[in-house]
């Protein structure tokens, strides 16, 4: 049975009056929204009324916020784990996933979508640094011990990760990485480069592909689909250009037979990230759907 997961939470924000493209809220994206635990509450009542059996939190951008140094923000990152974990106890079947940003976040520059931080000097202890201050969080202040972390888009950053996720043994996690063309991480390195490391961990659970375009989805899925993880989650962006230049128009992002091909080669979960849609998130429950009927 394949799951159906949350989407875009800078788009279902937005269909409740927060705009992540105010010059206020910009550089830290959906992160501040987490100061209304009202706002919150109705942006994952929204994806677990649509039927999300995987649901993630809002904290993928905290790392943003860590040039700030300011308490509330950790205050804020406890509050919105704890009201997710709350939440899910009214619906069935429900997987949290504490969502862990990529370094990138750090820096709030789109370099997801190069990996190129990677490439200075002191990348590893920022970079290890980084980590262990979000795991400690997790840890300290929530009841969430499996994490996802996302966006990944490097085998060093990865790499770092693991290596910071092995200090931390009460957690499970799910690695999803970025990709451009032929199963190739945005930074430039094969997948399978670091797919190894991760299948030899008693704590690594899964694989996700996110923020990714739906074109470039599949090599990646022939390239892990033999290596017996447990979780394959899918959950690409609305199209690298089209999120890139902006564009908002609805279209069919999901159909069946681009569906089926994901499942067919491992999938577990899928769901949307940058710019998807409700609408279109309601097309990928209705194939969800009939995929399991």
């Amino acid at each position: 049975m394949v799951r159906l997961m949350d989407g875009s939470m800078s788009v279902q924000l937005k269909q409740f009056g927060y705009d992540c493209n105010t010059p206020e809220n910009k550089p830290h994206w959906s992160f501040p929204a987490n100061s209304d635990m009202h706002l919150m509450e109705q942006v994952y009542r929204s994806f677990l009324d649509l039927g999300s059996k995987v649901i993630t939190t809002n904290t993928y951008h905290f790392g943003s916020t860590l040039d700030q140094k300011l308490d509330k923000n950790e205050e804020n990152f406890e509050k919105t784990c704890n009201l997710l974990v709350h939440l899910a106890k009214e619906y069935e079947g429900i997987q949290v996933f504490g969502s862990v940003g990529t370094l990138a976040t750090f820096y709030h520059d789109l370099s997801e979508y190069t990996g190129k931080y990677m490439d200075f000097p002191d990348a590893e202890t920022t970079a290890f640094n980084y980590f262990h201050k979000i795991l400690t969080i997790f840890q300290e202040k929530t009841k969430i011990r499996n994490l996802i972390f996302e966006t990944v888009p490097s085998a060093l950053e990865a790499t770092v990760a693991l290596d910071v996720l092995e200090q931390f043994p009460e957690m499970r996690a799910i690695f999803s990485f970025t990709f451009k063309e032929n199963a190739r991480l945005r930074h430039g390195e094969h997948i399978e480069t670091i797919l190894e490391k991760l299948k030899n961990s008693k704590q690594v659970i899964g694989i996700g592909i996110n923020c990714t375009d739906p074109e470039n989805v599949l090599s990646v899925l022939k390239s892990v689909k033999n290596l017996g993880f447990s979780e394959i989650f899918v959950y690409p962006n609305m199209g690298d250009s089209r999120f890139l230049s902006g564009e908002t128009e609805s279209f069919d992002l999901f159909d069946k037979e681009l569906v089926d091909s994901w499942v067919k080669n491992g999938t577990t979960a899928i769901g949307g990230c940058c710019g998807v849609t409700e609408n279109q998130m309601r097309i990928l429950k209705r194939l969800v759907d009939n995929l399991n009927s």
